[in-house]
């Protein structure tokens, strides 16, 4: 099963926001979609997820069209975490998680919740109201939320699922970005396919095992990090001198600008 993007086309008013964007993501994988400010990333996101149609091109399921599955499916085989997360109403933490389960059983979700909850370090803020939080604990909050959405009891647990989070380190400090990366990398084992949206390159070359590079509105390159993160690349993409190595210590590439 794959999430499939065909030949993309979306406009905003006037402006061309995609120009015939292809992508694919797989269970299993962690993809990283990259690109300077305006490149079309969250609209691809949104694409993806359903929640806008593209003007032309197609979205796919395991080669059925996205919008021919319903509502209950579309829930149950991906779940999307938004950029600032806002509640129009005082819910407490615990009723934001609740929001996102689909599976039934008060007893399962308590199970779930809390042991997602001690893994995105959220236990001690379930009983705070949600709009008292800093915009770091939000950030938790949501991905917590999302993780709860495509949660599946271990029976179950290799149904192929897809996990879409734009921005989800913004507002996370060092360590919390770390641990909300290595969840992801961790549940992607699970039979889940995960795109992020990040904007620190040094990141998505640690944890993202596939990248899609974005810019114009078109995807300028795809593969592994070694085959995106070059110095040529990313200099044209970003439109600035751009430097690429590879610590052999750390075993990773380390990106900065000259």
């Amino acid at each position: 099963m794959t999430l499939l993007v065909e030949g993309a086309e979306l406009s905003i008013g006037r402006a061309r926001v995609l120009s015939g964007v292809s992508v694919a993501l797989r269970p299993g994988t962690v993809t990283a979609l990259v690109g300077p400010n305006g490149a079309g990333k969250t609209s691809l996101l949104r694409i993806m997820s359903g929640e806008i149609a593209p003007a032309s091109g197609a979205v796919r399921v395991d080669s059925r069209p996205l919008q021919d599955l319903s509502p209950q499916q579309q829930a149950r085989c991906r779940s999307v975490m938004t950029q600032h997360p806002r509640m129009a109403f005082d819910y407490i933490v615990e009723e934001v998680l609740e929001m996102a389960w689909i599976h039934g059983c008060r007893e399962r979700f308590r199970r779930a919740a809390m042991t997602i909850a001690l893994d995105c370090d959220i236990r001690q803020l379930v009983g705070r109201k949600f709009n008292t939080l800093s915009g770091g604990e939000r950030q938790r909050v949501q991905f917590a939320r999302a993780l709860l959405q495509i949660w599946r009891h271990r029976e179950d647990a290799t149904e192929p699922r897809y996990l879409l989070l734009d921005e989800p380190t913004a507002s996370l400090d060092v360590a919390h970005e770390l641990l909300l990366l290595r969840i992801t990398r961790k549940i992607s084992e699970r039979n889940i396919g995960v795109l992020l949206i990040l904007h620190d390159l040094n990141l998505a070359a640690r944890f993202a095992s596939h990248v899609i590079l974005l810019a114009n509105g078109a995807v300028q390159a795809a593969g592994s990090p070694e085959a995106v993160f070059t110095n040529n690349v990313l200099s044209q993409a970003y439109g600035a001198r751009m430097h690429v190595e590879r610590h052999e210590r750390l075993g990773r590439l380390l990106i900065h600008t000259d």
